[in-house]
């Protein structure tokens, strides 16, 4: 009987989602039978010469897909020949959406830092992914400011300092898991590494999870991270959306978005039972992201400059300070904001820092002279597993160096974006109200006026000096002005703790599989398609 009601329940399973998807086919159908009709309409052909009547130059777009699909070899490479053919301003077709891409460092210091009010705004995706269009990266207007100006306080070098013994923590299993790598095989995926580490870093950080991702791969968190990661702008449900806008109202009403609804029902379990268990345990002395964002409207320093720390990590984090943001109002987070933020932390820091370890890493194994000086500062300055912490890699001045180096030759971003919201010139260039604006960080920090030899990797170019002589936006992973990535001090924190731990023992080298050059992939970001392998060597 118990056999019989199982195999009428999978039945019944079986028979909802075939109806469903012979639905959906039916749509899709009418939908493509839609597009072949009227794609080449007059309103088609007048929008595909957009850039043309401005007098801005640019590659010759697809009806329907415009340019987007010419970067199937890798979305830095499209935007870098772009340049290098049409100069620092040209045109770019994202499906239908006119963008101009902008590599040039005044014309960006307008936009993002004096001009800011005109382009607060990113621009909006017709498809959502509920309730992830409640986080910074979507919210809007004097919304996204409230937001932004009751969590920047979770991200002060205050709160750094309490959350590094987590991340240490997370370095003791990631040290070990290297040791036994080497033993096993000494050709190692780092990026597989390091995506376990920061996995550990930010569960613990963020939601207050023990994961231990790096020795237990199969781990749920781990599964729904990953999907997370290969959500893309050229998945089937994002095409079809971008070629046509209407579509997305069949997929939002059903509920699917880039990432998976499983994925986002995990996350959100994850975070109401984190809430749950924190109300039920009010005095708890956690100081992950979740409970002082919980805690942010209570905060004596919501609205105010954080103190200029002289033991900053970065001295750029000053210069790209949230002060314009300055409020005494104090906002009240909805539990879909809460959910929302907390997702887009683990989103915008799990592959951003774990490529630019492996980036990291795979310098040091290139340039031994380099990790020779870097070993020599972590030895005075850094001797022992506890003498880790915020305040001693602050102090360093050539891990800071060597840092900064690496992310300016390997961005994790290799473009930012905004939005128009009034219609504004600057230096010639017209930007119309409503026009989406792609500014290029791999085009601008490869860029030989602002960075002689610019493929090299030399961290000299970020001493004291050479910073007070470049231009402000010459070095912008994280953006600029008040907008700018709000996770920068935590991502440089973990990236430098996990690279002095390493350094504490061990040395980077190439192994038989190391590809010299480096080849990037042909996704959204630089990382190489088959991953990277290194060596390690025990220190003597």
């Amino acid at each position: 009987m118990k056999g019989m009601k199982s195999y009428l329940e999978k039945f019944k399973s079986h028979l909802l989602y075939s109806i469903a998807t012979i639905f959906i086919t039916i749509i899709t159908l009418k939908i493509i039978h839609y597009i072949n009709i009227n794609s080449l309409t007059r309103q088609e052909i007048w929008n595909l010469t957009y850039f043309w009547r401005k007098g801005i130059k640019c590659p010759r777009p697809l009806p329907l897909f415009g340019n987007i699909l010419s970067t199937t070899k890798g979305f830095y490479l499209y935007m870098y020949n772009c340049k290098e053919k049409y100069g620092k301003i040209f045109g770019f077709y994202l499906f239908r959406r006119p963008v101009v891409v902008i590599s040039d460092p005044d014309i960006l210091k307008d936009i993002l830092v004096k001009s800011f009010s005109k382009f607060t705004n990113h621009d909006t995706f017709v498809l959502k992914n509920r309730p992830l269009d409640q986080s910074l990266l979507d919210l809007r207007d004097q919304r996204w400011k409230d937001v932004r100006t009751v969590i920047t306080p979770t991200f002060s070098a205050l709160k750094m300092k309490q959350m590094s013994p987590l991340i240490n923590e997370c370095c003791d299993v990631l040290v070990t898991y290297l040791q036994k790598k080497r033993e096993e095989d000494n050709d190692i995926s780092i990026f597989s590494v390091f995506e376990s580490f920061t996995t550990d870093g930010i569960a613990e950080c963020a939601f207050g999870l023990q994961v231990d991702a790096q020795n237990n791969p199969d781990n749920q968190f781990v599964k729904h991270a990953k999907a997370i990661m290969e959500a893309s702008v050229k998945s089937p449900v994002a095409m079809l959306a971008g070629i046509f806008p209407p579509s997305a109202y069949l997929f939002n009403a059903l509920d699917i978005g880039l990432i998976p609804a499983a994925t986002r029902t995990f996350f959100r379990d994850v975070v109401v039972k984190a809430i749950d268990m924190r109300k039920q345990s009010p005095n708890s002395e956690r100081k992950d992201f979740l409970q002082l964002m919980m805690n942010a409207h209570n905060d004596d320093d919501i609205g105010s400059k954080v103190n200029k720390d002289t033991n900053d990590l970065h001295n750029l984090i000053e210069e790209h300070s949230d002060n314009p943001l300055s409020s005494t109002q104090k906002t009240q987070l909805t539990m879909d904001e809460i959910f929302a933020q907390a997702l887009l932390f683990f989103a915008g820091g799990y592959d951003t820092t774990s490529l630019t370890l492996g980036f990291l890493a795979y310098s040091l194994a290139t340039n031994p002279d380099i990790q020779d000086q870097l070993i020599k500062e972590v030895d005075e300055m850094t001797p022992t597993r506890d003498s880790v912490d915020y305040n001693a890699v602050a102090k360093m001045s050539l891990l800071d160096m060597v840092v900064c180096e690496t992310l300016r030759l390997y961005p994790p971003a290799v473009v930012g974006e905004r939005c128009c919201g009034e219609t504004h010139t600057v230096r010639g260039l017209t930007i119309e109200k409503g026009s989406q604006i792609f500014y290029s960080m791999y085009n601008i920090h490869r860029d030989p006026s602002l960075w002689p030899e610019p493929e090299k990797f030399d961290p000299s170019r970020f001493s004291k000096q050479n910073r007070a002589n470049r231009h402000p936006m010459a070095w912008i992973p994280f953006g600029a002005g008040p907008r700018n990535c709000i996770g920068m001090r935590f991502a440089l924190m973990e990236i430098k703790m996990a690279t002095v731990r390493i350094l504490q023992k061990f040395r980077f080298v190439p192994s038989a599989n190391t590809v010299i050059p480096v080849k990037f992939g042909t996704g959204e970001n630089l990382k190489p398609d088959g991953g990277m392998f290194l060596g390690i060597e025990e220190r003597v």
